[in-house]
């Protein structure tokens, strides 16, 4: 992302590339100048003559110690470094010189032919541009050969606001360093391409290594290797182990330069103190994401940080991702993919939800209660020490995956708030993002900064940042499920407007307590008291006559077993005047089952579906808001435009503290009555 870099001397960062692989810029300094000539004479004539303008043999040595000078207010001149250590080289060269008298600057690339067509001149240019305002600066030119399509296209697709002039054969080009809304935007549009491709390796990998895989069925490597081959992976599953010669019944690899081909994903499941090593093995062979399960890291102390963070240079040095270290692993549920790159002994139930967690052995508990309720996962992801690969990350994924309709969110602390809050507002506004945030308290706090060794942000102010990003926050573990129930198999209902049908007085006059402590209004009928031996015609009844008032906005049937009662009778007649008039969803409703949900999950008969149970009227009914608009109100608020069928990109709902609540644009769209999506 552009911005100003008042400081360009020790600058360092690691970006990543088009294709999701990473690249480190630096500033240049003198000790540089071998590695830019080698660069210089490694591309060809054709490349040195678009850079040049013309014809050029060989670059002398002392042009490029004078590149290579440190950076001040005139000039400054940044590095795309590929490798590390003696394998490190140059892959993109750029820089900048001011012009005399003028508070402007020339500007100039050069990129490795290997290397060009992967947003290298683009990210130069952004950190230049950067570091030029940094210094007072107020503009770029450069001259650039017609012919050079590539670096036109840099300039053009930048987002800065260009203005070009033709002379021969020679385009001059000029536009402020200052970064425009579209610059911003461009930017933001580049970066969340590169991290969605990025994590293609980790998520959708072909070919996979497990580094550790074991005989011992009690080791993580051999318990990882194990629950991969069971879960069908639709690639090929190496093992790696330096003294067996097969695991389970698979031909094992004494290393993985040893492998026939190399591996998109490699699992590494090896003592700390190994695992840089591993790692550096994995990457130098092409490899191109990582699972960490090793603890011992920043969680550890000042030793295991230190060693994280030279496991997190030598990934990304070599383009790498990495998810980890002290993690779970991941799973993709996708047909095509059948990935279970975890700790999880069965790969988890096929749906539509993404799934990120901080903590590893609550993710996978996570998993087995989430079954239980009837939620289905895309994409699990155990993020652990979240070195590299993140929660926003994540997002940015999830955001462009045709596979996920909604994201789930077990976080401890925010590393970068302020991505977290733009990419949330983008994915909320077409998928609901849900959300418990634990180390609320200072002792919570400790023990997060213990385990994974990051620090929590206050309460006060995450629960303004996920107001702010539209993101809905749920308190515990239990709400949220109950809450992602309700996201997965109901339609949103479009008021607040509620009639609640029962077959006892007492229970809808605790429901009807319930409701309006939290905002709702009871309308239409209001409370309908069936009597304690009501069947399931009689509910059919009264439901059918209560979504047939234009008041109501959601119904709330209550049902008490009593003597030998037929729940399951109760449940078909509620569902089936449930359904819209065209047989489509139809309309909320919440089923609450005294006395009954307690002998299993309260579900539709004839789906595996669930009907968002509960076992008492009074626990957690909610109240929805809808945006503004200036059509007819529904129990005092406005309605929304019945319009779309599907979830768009102009819709946003958000339950807040027990509320729905529309985008900051106020842009929504709705389906029918009691159904806004």
């Amino acid at each position: 992302m552009w911005r100003v870099i008042p400081q360009a001397r020790g600058f360092r960062e690691h970006a990543l590339l088009r294709d999701g692989s990473w690249v480190l810029l630096r500033v240049a300094g003198p000790d540089d100048a071998p590695a830019v000539r080698d660069l210089l004479e490694r591309v060809s004539p054709a490349s040195r003559r678009l850079r040049f303008l013309g014809g050029v043999g060989q670059v002398s040595l002392a042009w490029v110690e004078e590149l290579c000078q440190p950076p001040d207010r005139d000039r400054a001149c940044l590095l795309a470094v590929w490798g590390e250590g003696e394998a490190a080289r140059v892959v993109g060269v750029g820089n900048y010189v001011a012009l005399p008298g003028r508070n402007t600057a020339e500007v100039a690339f050069l990129v490795d032919d290997a290397f060009q067509g992967r947003g290298i001149g683009t990210l130069l240019l952004e950190r230049l541009a950067g570091m030029a305002a940094g210094q007072g600066l107020v503009g770029f030119e450069a001259d650039v050969l017609a012919e050079n399509r590539l670096m036109v296209e840099v300039f053009q697709r930048s987002g800065f606001q260009v203005r070009q002039a033709l002379e021969g054969g020679t385009l001059h080009v000029e536009f402020p360093v200052s970064g425009s809304a579209a610059a911003w935007e461009r930017a933001e549009l580049r970066e969340r391409i590169a991290t969605a491709n990025s994590l293609v390796p980790l998520l959708r990998p072909r070919a996979v290594a497990v580094i550790g895989a074991s005989r011992d069925p009690d080791s993580v490597g051999g318990m990882v290797f194990r629950y991969a081959l069971a879960a069908g992976f639709t690639g090929t599953i190496y093992p790696v182990n330096r003294e067996a010669s097969s695991v389970h019944g698979v031909r094992a690899y004494p290393s993985v330069e040893s492998l026939p081909e190399p591996v998109d994903l490699a699992i590494v499941a090896v003592p700390a103190d190994e695992a840089i090593g591993v790692a550096r093995a994995c990457v130098r062979a092409g490899t191109r994401a990582l699972v960490v399960l090793t603890a011992g890291f920043a969680e550890s102390g000042p030793e295991g940080a230190a060693r994280q963070r030279e496991l997190v240079e030598t990934v990304r040095a070599w383009g790498a991702r990495m998810l980890g270290p002290n993690c779970m692993g991941l799973i993709n549920t996708d047909p095509r993919v059948r990935l279970n790159a975890s700790l999880a002994p069965e790969l988890a139930p096929r749906g539509r939800i993404g799934f990120f967690s901080h903590s590893g052995a609550l993710g996978l508990a996570i998993l087995s209660y989430a079954a239980e309720r009837g939620l289905g996962f895309s994409t699990f992801v155990s993020a652990g020490n979240r070195a590299d690969v993140s929660g926003n990350d994540l997002l940015a994924y999830w955001d462009e995956d045709p596979e996920t309709d909604l994201v789930m969110l077990y976080l401890e602390t925010f590393g970068n708030p302020r991505r977290f809050a733009r990419l949330a507002r983008r994915v909320s506004a077409r998928k609901p993002v849900l959300c418990v945030k634990s180390a609320r308290s200072s002792a919570g706090s400790r023990a997060a900064a213990a385990h994974i060794g990051a620090t929590a942000q206050g309460d006060v102010e995450v629960d303004a940042l996920f107001r702010q990003a539209g993101v809905i926050r749920a308190d515990t573990l239990e709400e949220m499920f109950d809450v992602a129930v309700l996201l997965a198999h109901q339609p949103l209902p479009g008021g607040r407007g509620v009639a609640i049908v029962s077959n006892s007085g007492g229970v809808a006059t605790i429901c009807a307590d319930a409701c309006e402590g939290r905002g709702l209004s009871l309308s239409g009928p209001g409370v309908v008291d069936l009597g304690p031996l009501s069947g399931a015609s009689a509910y059919e009844r009264a439901v059918l006559e209560a979504l047939s008032d234009p008041s109501v906005d959601a119904v709330i049937a209550i049902f008490a077993c009593v003597a030998g009662c037929d729940p399951d009778a109760v449940a078909r007649a509620i569902r089936r005047r449930r359904r819209g008039p065209s047989g489509g969803p139809g309309w909320p409703n919440r089923c609450c089952c005294v006395g009954w949900a307690s002998r299993g999950p309260c579900r539709w008969p004839g789906t595996s579906a669930p009907s968002p149970p509960t076992g008492f009227p009074s626990r957690r009914p909610s109240r929805w808001r809808g945006p503004p608009s200036t059509r007819r109100t529904v129990a005092g608020l406005p309605a929304v435009p019945s319009s779309s069928t599907t979830w768009t990109p102009a819709v946003r709902v958000v339950w807040w503290r027990g509320g729905w609540r529309g985008p900051a644009t106020g842009r929504w769209s709705r389906t029918r009555r009691g159904s806004a999506t």
